[in-house]
């Protein structure tokens, strides 16, 4: 059952029409974020609005891939990261030292120059940041 505003509901839905992020949306109206997907979730199915997970992985497009973002981003795997893959989602993290801040600078775009779709962020963690890129 939901205990919030309905005037709350309809002010979140408009903001993620307008492409505002969950995780945004949630801390501008101070509501939980699962509360907020699950808003737009409801909302997209009210409205018959099919949700397809985009892609642009190079083998399932036939892309052509940045052979030198990869092989950056290789070099940086094997030195300090980690892939987990479900079913449905990919994520790949790389951690590197607050030392090296121009290493985590290109981290990111490289990522998105791999699989231009995925999104990517950074986590700050105790003396190193997590920056990680989630995909279909």
């Amino acid at each position: 059952m939901d205990q919030h505003n309905p005037s709350i509901r309809d002010e979140a839905l408009a903001l993620l029409r307008s492409g505002i992020t969950n995780r945004a949306t949630a801390g501008l109206l101070n509501v939980p974020r699962g509360t907020v997907g699950w808003w737009l979730h409801e909302d997209r199915k009210r409205r018959g609005v099919q949700y397809v997970k985009p892609t642009d992985c190079p083998a399932c497009t036939g892309r052509n891939l940045d052979h030198t973002a990869y092989a950056y981003l290789l070099g940086l795997y094997l030195g300090d990261g980690h892939i987990i893959s479900k079913p449905e989602q990919h994520h790949l993290s790389i951690f590197r030292g607050d030392g090296w801040p121009g290493l985590t600078d290109e981290a990111e775009p490289a990522m998105r120059r791999v699989v231009p779709v995925p999104r990517t962020g950074r986590r700050h963690r105790n003396g190193c940041v997590e920056v990680k890129s989630s995909s279909p």
